[in-house]
């Protein structure tokens, strides 16, 4: 492992064990972060195992527990769940330099905020990917497509480093568009992500399977109403015909729709879930700018609901 390192993957769960496992492919420097022990040590002493799309595969990559073995890194992936994000950026702090970029590629509204607070908000981008994997196990991840993912400044506009970074992620075959309204990229992807991540979560069931009954579409489609409004409100120009369209992408069998939400993952798992940074800050805004978010409210509660379930259950056994 390089002190001073190109790529690090910033949790390298589902997501970011994909993601550094192709830039990694591609002969790139890349070196994994992730607090979870065991799944660490299994890619240290088997390699990286992947299943489904592209084939079975073992990728060689480097990754640690310990931050301070990587000294500095120029591109910085964060790749980790929304509650962990603060850790996870002061963490790294000291691989920031000068000419160092980090790109949030992770769920919900607010994780570019708290990384620019403990890193300087001049070193991040903002991204969106609807890339999808699942942990199997440790050291194993499930690979389900390709699609396309983006970059962006925060304050909007192009700009040559985010033309520069989507090229070399691009090359790699993680193809990645350089976007002028990260901003509006963000929100179009939460709205998918908020029609049926908590629902996929309450009901154990795949994108796909959602979208094909009819009581749980209607309930996914007004939650994306309720959002949408929020959006709206917030001056974010989306149109409902494209948000439309991209929830019917991911629900598609035979790709993304075939992968049940993290959310979903999560609670399976017994794990704090991403809610607070996907619904949370969704029904916040909505408070704030006096636009009605009953359904979202509803799928919060109850996710907190069996949270609260799980920790209970730790805390007596």
């Amino acid at each position: 492992m390089n002190a001073n390192t190109d790529i690090v993957v910033v949790g390298a769960g589902a997501m970011g064990g994909l993601f550094g496992s192709i830039l990694k492919e591609s002969e790139l420097d890349v070196v994994l972060y992730d607090t979870n022990q065991e799944h660490v040590g299994a890619i240290i002493t088997e390699g990286l195992k992947i299943e489904g799309y592209g084939g079975d595969r073992t990728v060689t990559i480097d990754a640690t527990t310990d931050p301070m073995k990587v000294r500095s890194a120029n591109l910085l992936l964060f790749q980790c769940k929304g509650y962990g994000t603060r850790n996870a950026a002061h963490a790294v702090r000291h691989m920031v330099h000068k000419d160092s970029v980090c790109i949030s590629f992770q769920n919900g509204l607010g994780n570019e905020e708290v990384i620019g607070k403990e890193l300087g908000t001049e070193y991040v981008l903002g991204g969106v990917t609807t890339m999808a994997a699942m942990c199997l196990g440790p050291g194993r991840i499930r690979d389900f497509s390709r699609v396309p993912s983006y970059i962006g400044e925060l304050k909007g506009g192009a700009s040559k480093r985010v033309s520069a970074i989507a090229e070399k992620l691009t090359n790699t075959g993680l193809q990645t568009h350089a976007s002028e309204d990260i901003n509006y990229d963000i929100w179009k992807k939460l709205l998918g992500n908020i029609s049926q991540s908590a629902i996929s979560g309450l009901t154990n069931l795949t994108g796909a399977a959602i979208n094909n009954i009819p009581e749980l579409r209607a309930v996914s489609l007004q939650c994306m109403e309720e959002a949408l409004a929020v959006a709206e409100a917030c001056h974010v120009g989306l149109d409902r015909n494209e948000v439309l369209r991209g929830m019917e992408m991911i629900a598609k069998p035979g790709g993304t729709g075939d992968n049940k939400s993290s959310l979903c993952v999560d609670l399976l798992n017994e794990r704090p879930t991403e809610v607070e940074f996907i619904y949370g800050t969704v029904i916040d805004l909505g408070k704030e700018k006096g636009v009605d978010t009953s359904f979202l409210e509803v799928l919060h509660h109850l996710v907190k609901g069996v949270e609260s379930r799980h920790l209970a259950a730790r805390e007596t056994g």
